[in-house]
This record gives C-alpha cells, structure tokens and sequence, in this order.
C-alpha cells in the first residue's frame, strides 16, 4: 500500500505543544538577552532562530508525528441511493 506521508491527529497535537513551547522559551530568552545588551537585534536574532528550529521540528511530517494513524472505515461494496429512498413529486421533476 501506499505510505501515508501525512502527520495523524494526535501528532498534531504534539507539533502544536512543541512549536508554542519553544517559541515561548526563546521568547523569554530572547527578551532577557534584549533588555541585558539594551538592544533589539540579540532580542529578533534568539527569536528567529528559535523560530528556524521550531520549523525544522515541526514542519517535516516525523516518524514521531505519525505514530497514531487513523482507520478509516472499509468502502461499501454497494453505494447508498439516497434519491430512489425519497422521492420527488412530479411537479418538481418537470422543474428540475
């Protein structure tokens, strides 16, 4: 079959908890470095990188991401009619 190369709901959830994670450490690191050298370039370059990291982290869809995958249900062998369950009335057939 073919190799599902997406990441599953419950990886989701993990990717999201890592990415607010980091961003929220190098937040914190960065304003700390920003406010000890009075300066704004320290404060945007520890917020890219951690930024850059949490992308190289979390974008690729990782083993690790994909360890709960879902089960769909099989396809039905005959599909449902769901217009000969309820028919039109007459009048609406010559409209339509």
């Amino acid at each position: 079959g073919k190799k599902e190369s997406l990441v599953d709901y419950s990886g989701q959830i993990l990717v999201e908890r890592i990415f607010q994670g980091l961003m929220i450490v190098f937040g914190i690191i960065s304003f700390f470095v920003g406010y000890a050298y009075e300066s704004l370039l320290p404060l945007v370059a520890i917020n890219v990188a951690g930024f850059l990291l949490a992308m190289i982290i979390c974008v690729p869809p990782w083993p690790m991401f994909r360890s709960n995958s879902v089960r769909w249900l099989p396809n039905r062998e005959k599909p449902v009619n769901l217009t000969a369950q309820k028919q039109k009335p007459w009048w609406m057939k010559l409209l339509l």
